[in-house]
């Protein structure tokens, strides 16, 4: 693994040529990332029989760090190397940290220490010196740019492809968790079946909503200034159970999204492509942003940002009935 702070896929990299560090650090707030790491160094080092007495996996909230450390330090009863997993490593206080901090200045060369959590402090050690050796696995949330890549290759791993149109869909319908990606994708490859490749129709029918009343559909509306649309499709997308909080995340992602492209398209030297290396995969849909952006400046987002944040808020405490009109006040201000 290089130098730095690496990601899952220079993980499975390193361990595809068998290549183990004595002590691993799977830190950030992406659980669904933490867990995967963590199954990649497992099946990697350790086979699933050899698991039974060279596996140990530990709770920082209920061991200290001399437990984790004499698990780390004895001998594997068989096979090559033992895998001590410590998980929640934020828990530890400031004398575990010295302990654990001893432990990785000289570690086993017969075990593989993971230590993970959803926070580490890089600055102390022994974390910093394993974000400087290249030995973190940062596990962060997804930004929008790299989700629909990360859907593609996760079809891919499974066997299967999916349609651009189809990916960008998916994570507009689902959101950035991670964990309900993977379980739709499940989902959909089981539902093509044979045909293995996923497309938007797809997606629409297995996430049981229309594709033509779809959050994809609302960010289209929004974008191109059709405020009849955009409102039949926000009713369409409440009478099928949408919820408020679920459009207006929607709503912030696609102008978000706007805010990214007006900076970079903004630049004194521009390519026309440049503003779209941030979104490969939406780049099928580059007239319509460009479009985009020329309806909805800069500065009018500040605005529209602020204005879905007082609905996200006010539809909280209102009826059902209410959360309608807060989202069509909330269109017609957008759009307005």
């Amino acid at each position: 693994m290089a130098k730095g702070a690496s990601g899952i896929s220079d993980l499975r990299a390193s361990l595809k040529k068998r290549q183990f560090l004595p002590v691993y650090l799977i830190q950030g707030e992406e659980d669904f990332l933490i867990e995967e790491s963590i199954a990649a160094i497992l099946e990697a080092a350790l086979s699933h029989d050899e698991r039974t007495f060279n596996l140990d996996v530990l709770d920082c909230a209920d061991f200290d760090a001399r437990e984790i450390t004499a698990r780390a330090s004895s001998l594997p009863m068989t096979g090559e190397r033992r895998v001590v997993v410590a998980r929640n490593v934020e828990k530890l206080n400031a004398k575990d940290l010295e302990i654990l901090s001893a432990y990785v200045e000289r570690p086993s060369v017969s075990t593989v220490l993971v230590l993970s959590g959803r926070k580490a402090d890089l600055r102390r050690k022994p974390f910093a010196g394993l974000h400087a050796s290249g030995a973190e696995c940062a596990c962060s949330p997804l930004t929008e740019s790299k989700l629909n890549g990360w859907i593609t290759e996760r079809v891919q791993e499974q066997g299967g492809t999916i349609d651009g149109e189809a990916a960008a869909l998916l994570a507009a319908q689902v959101g950035s968790s991670l964990r309900e990606l993977d379980s739709e994708i499940a989902k959909l490859l089981v539902f093509v079946g044979d045909r293995k490749n996923i497309l938007p129709d797809d997606v629409a029918a297995v996430g049981g909503f229309s594709r033509e009343f779809s959050v994809f559909n609302l960010q289209d509306a929004v974008g191109t200034g059709n405020l009849r649309d955009a409102v039949t499709i926000l009713d369409h997308m409440i009478e099928e159970g949408a919820e408020v909080g679920r459009i207006t995340w929607a709503l912030t992602d696609y102008f978000s999204l706007l805010w990214r492209l007006h900076h970079l398209v903004s630049k004194p030297v521009h390519d026309d492509k440049d503003g779209f290396k941030l979104t490969k995969t939406w780049a099928w849909k580059k007239r319509q942003y460009l479009d985009a952006l020329q309806r909805y400046p800069a500065t009018r987002i500040e605005a529209i940002f602020q204005m879905i944040a007082d609905t996200d808020m006010q539809s909280k405490s209102g009826s059902y009935a209410g959360k309608r009109d807060y989202l069509h006040t909330l269109l017609v201000k957008m759009m307005n």
